[in-house]
């Protein structure tokens, strides 16, 4: 059933007027193009005053949880707002999956369509990350990340209060270039901790990969406090106990750092002759 002017005004209140506009053509015309300007503008009504200029230059792929700061809490309001202002119901199952505004928009627009939902690479999320990894806040520099056939991608948005920032450069806040490869290091134990490739059976049983090695490594770009960090790594070759990945990190599309070859090793070290070099990664 439409809303009228009134019950949209009161459920759109604080909203953008743009969105509201957008909301009251939406109860007659029912028109797909009208949504994204309403997700955006009940999102900027949720989100802190500090974060709302970030929501009107949010792109498909601007992540909810690390640009946005929404929580599971914050996230249950938006979505029961827009199910009251577009008709549509969100099963939190479907909803697990959505981490960035793009998914969003596609999950909408085909609830409105009613035709099924085609999601991505499901996302793995934080707690899960943490649940895999052995590395723990605040050392753990991967806050989402999805698996494919070959690599993974991931994120972590660099928010300032990282100890390691503390005393790194005087007087200026950088993040270290040794914690963007720890950060490819994580995300790479993460697709061998995860994979279900043949080559990586074993690891499981660990639950850990260790650094070994790390050739052409190359740092191009500063980064600092809000830098989102788009990290991506892909398998080159892995014959057990050892698995070698190439890997790249950009920030806002420009490449920030890269390596050519870094080799883990997984599966059980109980007869080890010498310790890996590193647990960093």
């Amino acid at each position: 059933m439409a809303m009228t002017i009134e019950q949209v005004n009161e459920a759109m209140r604080r909203c953008p007027e743009q969105a509201v506009q957008a909301a009251i053509s939406f109860q007659t015309k029912r028109d797909p193009a009208l949504v994204p300007p309403i997700v955006l503008g009940i999102i900027e009504r949720f989100v802190e005053p500090e974060i709302r200029p970030k929501v009107a230059s949010a792109n498909d792929e601007t992540s909810l949880f690390d640009e946005l700061g929404i929580d599971s809490l914050i996230m249950v309001e938006i979505v029961m707002t827009i199910e009251q202002v577009l008709g549509v119901s969100a099963p939190d199952e479907e909803l697990r999956g959505l981490r960035t505004i793009g998914d969003v928009k596609r999950y909408l627009d085909a609830k409105l369509r009613g035709v099924p939902y085609q999601a991505g690479t499901p996302s793995i999320g934080r707690d899960e990350i943490m649940a895999t990894l052995p590395q723990q806040p605040p050392f753990l520099f991967l806050t989402e990340a999805r698996l494919n056939a070959d690599g993974a991608t991931g994120s972590y948005l660099i928010g300032g209060d990282e100890p390691a920032l503390q005393g790194h450069f005087k007087d200026e806040a950088v993040f270290p270039a040794s914690l963007m490869m720890e950060a490819l290091g994580q995300l790479a134990s993460l697709f061998i901790l995860k994979s279900d490739a043949p080559e990586l059976a074993g690891a499981k049983e660990s639950g850990k990969a260790w650094f070994i090695n790390a050739d052409s490594v190359r740092c191009m770009r500063v980064c600092r406090p809000n830098d989102k960090l788009d990290i991506s790594i892909k398998l080159l070759r892995a014959r057990a106990p050892l698995a070698t990945f190439n890997g790249f990190i950009e920030v806002d599309g420009q490449k920030a750092a890269s390596v050519e070859a870094l080799t883990l090793v997984f599966g059980p070290m109980d007869g080890a002759t010498e310790k890996p070099a590193s647990d960093d990664a």
